[in-house]
């Protein structure tokens, strides 16, 4: 079971880019030209290109209002609409009946599965021919543009390589023309969740989503002096390098996390994670007061005769084990329960219910060895009148099926549904059988069977071959285990704490 640190690097980076936007995240120099300058700069550069028919004139944006400014900005700043600083043009989309090949043309399409990481992706670029490309020579992409997706994923932005400067985008994206500008700068502030939001509010819902070329235009963002942008950018990037090696880290604390703690349970099966005492009862003479145990219970009518299950192979047994251990298979030695659902169409079985119901889902949530998560509830009626059980506490409950392996020892009385196997130990330490089928888990798995989703059947589960150890040493394997692994999760969340 692979665990998950709790360092949030998606979060640690929105919050960078939400300083950024606050200016908050560099110092303002008092030396800088104003925003309101360089505002009045683009919008007389935008006119010139109008008049030189470079670009199309834009209708006038509306003012921005107090309302929709949710922070303070620095004085030198100003608010702006997108629109009044940017000219968005569109792409276009292959003419009907005309298809992009494989073959180099020298006329690159890119398309929106291209766009990933805030660039293009080379790796499977497709192409146009020079009589497609006659027909939508003008819908290009530059290297000192930005795209932004419109269509289907909706959002995305980054930049274009050198290498692709002129190439044709796709109807799906839109190409962001500015000068004046620091491009890392407006790239970084567009994917911040002040505009992700703005974004979102104004995508089409209607059919496949879609981001109009005017609600790209009114997206509102505040404007900092050129060189502020600059170090703002440069500043950012710093930052997520440093968030990268946070990562990086995670991602390689979690594979020798993982690492370990299959490590540590092998060494306990097999028997060499703590010394064997000869004055330790033999796990043969736990045996057979497990067996004389389950056979009162069955006289008692407390629990069903079980069949026969086959004795181990030679083959089930993968590795070697001290002479006073027992190879056993896992119904020999527990009660294994399977769950059931009360009927869904009888409301009296799920109201004023106070007997805890546990599913796989909700077993998910649970990340301790005692189960600590939500549980559901049925009442009596809803249990005599279903095939779920009463398990008694301290029994462990395993997910057997969407997903396997979610275990946990269970401290109060409880019930499951279909997808639990329970087991109740009879004689046994309850934190050695509960690290047992941890370690087990990848073998049960391989037994499962089923098409639309894998699970282990009840006779099957029954099967699976454990190692048993005297009780003595069972209780010691099990203490040093849970003294291991909180000293990895101590690790875990001191390195989170640090992040």
């Amino acid at each position: 079971m692979k665990t998950n640190l709790n360092v949030d690097t998606q979060a640690l980076r929105e919050k960078i880019l939400d300083l950024a936007m606050r200016g908050k995240l560099v110092k303002q120099d008092a030396g800088d030209q104003p925003a309101s300058v360089l505002l009045e700069k683009i919008k007389a550069e935008k006119v010139e290109l109008v008049k030189e028919g470079k670009i199309k004139k834009s209708k006038k944006f509306p003012e921005i209002t107090d309302d929709e400014k949710p922070f303070d900005i620095p004085d030198s700043w100003e608010w702006v609409r997108l629109g009044d600083i940017v000219t968005v043009a569109g792409g276009k989309r292959i003419p009907a009946g005309l298809k992009m090949t494989t073959e180099n043309t020298g006329h690159v399409y890119i398309r929106v599965s291209d766009m990933k990481n805030g660039t293009i992706d080379t790796s499977n670029l497709m192409y146009i021919s020079e009589d497609i490309f006659s027909l939508i020579s003008k819908y290009i992409i530059n290297e000192d543009d930005i795209y932004i997706t419109v269509a289907g994923t909706i959002g995305k932005v980054g930049i274009v390589p050198k290498e692709l400067n002129g190439a044709n985008l796709t109807e799906n994206a839109d190409r962001l023309i500015f000068r004046n500008l620091n491009q890392i700068w407006l790239k970084d502030s567009l994917e911040s969740i002040f505009i992700g939001r703005q974004i979102e509010g104004a995508t089409t819902k209607v059919g496949q989503p879609k981001l109009a070329i005017r609600r790209i235009q009114n997206l509102i963002l505040p404007l900092p002096p050129l060189a502020e942008q600059k170090r703002i950018a440069d500043k950012v990037s710093e930052l997520f390098k440093q968030v990268d090696v946070i990562e990086k880290n995670v991602a390689e604390y979690q594979d020798l996390e993982q690492a370990m703690r299959s490590k540590l349970l092998d060494l306990a099966m097999r028997g060499k994670l703590v010394d064997q005492d000869p004055s330790d009862e033999p796990a043969s003479e736990l045996l057979k007061k497990i067996q004389a145990e389950k056979a009162e219970l069955v006289k008692e009518g407390k629990i069903k005769r079980s069949k026969k299950l086959p004795e181990i192979t030679d083959d089930e047994k993968p590795f070697d084990i001290p002479d006073s251990w027992e190879w056993v298979r896992l119904g020999d030695i527990t009660i294994i329960t399977s769950g059931g659902t009360p009927s869904k169409s009888k409301k009296e079985y799920w109201e004023s219910g106070d007997i805890p119901w546990i599913t796989p889902a909700l077993m998910g949530k649970a990340k301790h060895k005692t189960y600590k998560g939500e549980t559901g509830y049925i009442n009596k009626n809803g249990l005599s009148n279903s095939s779920a059980k009463l398990i008694p506490k301290n029994s462990i409950v395993y997910s057997s099926r969407a997903p396997i392996g979610h275990i946990n020892v269970v401290p109060f009385d409880y019930t499951t549904n279909q997808g639990c196997k329970s087991v109740t130990p009879i004689n046994e330490n309850i934190d050695f059988l509960y690290y047992t089928l941890m370690q087990q888990t990848p073998n049960i798995i391989s037994r499962a069977s089923g098409t639309t989703f894998k699970e282990i059947s009840g006779s099957k589960f029954a099967e699976t071959p454990i190692p048993l150890p005297p009780l003595a040493e069972q209780k010691r394997i099990a203490d040093k285990l849970t003294r291991f692994f909180e000293d990895l999760d101590t690790i875990k969340q001191n390195l989170a704490t640090v992040s």
